[in-house]
């Protein structure tokens, strides 16, 4: 009778399913899991189900119309595209003309520095810049008397061609390369890699905040003054007359300027040379600004150190050693002016420039 009912149990478990079959688990023994608040990290989002339009059937008569107008829209579409597809080429090669007038313009604005750069820093450059002022006055173009030098230099190779936010915008270009040291080789690479604009709106902020070229030079006559106030202790010749006489010779920044020469002596064994003051010119002040001009420019870009040496140093020591780098290049801009006008003579005897460059080359590396 056992054996009967435990078949017939183990028979009604089979049949059964198994939710049913399961003892219930007491809830005291049952373990909850907490609910999970983190959101799903998955980005793909699941794709709405596609939802079938059921075509609304008209008449053949209004089908047939509503065919000629996606006909008449299809046709719409192939005529803006044309125009697009044109303009779109227009726009490529005037880009293409743009990118190449720029890369020539770089170029001559280069050339223009190069030229701006080396004159600025030369003897010349006043009466360069006089001589260039006075051409572009024949020429009928507008300057004032303000006109920095850069622009001077670009309205002269521009002529009347550009606007004057465009000869404000090159000449601050030049005006900004100068500032920052670029060599003239580095100057196409510099401008495009800052872009034009960039170096324009750079430069005007410093003009806002800096002093300009004109006020460094101011600074460094200064020096050179001060330094002529220095050397009246120890001078190279000195001699007395009347008051009255001396004044005669002062021009108006107490200054007089002399003209001599020195010869050595001819006995072997000596080594000193005769120095002869053989007139003194009268007042002028062209030449004195012209003189201590020319001695500033030695200095003008390292300014700060002789205004600080004369500040901290005694003057023996720093009035020494800065007449010493003024005469060093006194002998410098001497050389280069001898070399200039040398190969000025010698270009006369070759046939074409290629020959006297490749002759001034050779000559630079003996």
């Amino acid at each position: 009778m056992v054996k009967t009912k435990v078949v017939a149990k183990k028979a009604l478990k089979k049949a059964l399913p198994k939710a049913v079959a399961k003892k219930p688990v007491s809830t005291a023994s049952r373990k909850v899991k907490p609910i999970s608040t983190k959101k799903s990290t998955s980005k793909t989002k699941a794709l709405p189900p596609a939802v079938l339009v059921k075509k609304i059937l008209l008449k053949a008569e209004n089908e047939n119309r509503m065919m000629e107008w996606e006909d008449k829209e299809k046709q719409k579409e192939v005529v803006i595209g044309d125009w697009a597809k044109r303009l779109t080429s227009t726009k490529l090669r005037l880009e293409k003309l743009n990118n190449a007038y720029i890369d020539v313009l770089l170029k001559l604005l280069q050339e223009a520095y190069a030229v701006y750069g080396e004159v600025i820093r030369h003897e010349l450059a006043d009466e360069f810049f006089a001589e260039l002022r006075g051409q572009l006055h024949k020429a009928g173009i507008k300057i004032q008397s303000n006109t920095p030098d850069a622009s001077l230099v670009i309205r002269y190779i521009c002529g009347n061609g550009y606007s004057s936010k465009s000869f404000s915008q090159y000449s601050r270009v030049l005006q900004a390369a100068e500032y920052n040291n670029i060599a003239p080789t580095n100057f196409v690479e510099w401008v495009k890699e800052k872009t034009m604009t960039k170096v324009v709106d750079e430069y005007r902020a410093i003009e806002n905040n800096t002093e300009t070229y004109a006020d460094r030079l101011s600074r460094a006559r200064r020096v050179v003054m001060r330094l002529i106030e220095a050397r009246e202790t120890k001078p190279l010749l000195s001699g007395k007359t009347t008051a009255w006489e001396a004044e005669k010779m002062l021009g108006k920044d107490g200054l007089w300027i002399g003209v001599g020469n020195a010869t050595r002596r001819m006995d072997r064994e000596n080594f000193f040379a005769d120095i002869n003051l053989a007139f003194l010119l009268p007042p002028n002040i062209d030449i004195e600004i012209y003189i201590i001009n020319a001695l500033a420019r030695q200095i003008v870009d390292s300014v700060e150190r002789y205004e600080n040496e004369i500040a901290t140093l005694e003057e023996s020591i720093w009035a020494d050693a800065l007449w010493e780098r003024l005469v060093s290049a006194g002998f410098e801009e001497s050389e280069k002016s001898n070399e200039h006008w040398s190969n000025r003579q010698q270009a006369q005897l070759y046939e074409s420039q290629q020959e006297f460059n490749a002759f001034v080359k050779e000559k630079k590396t003996i």
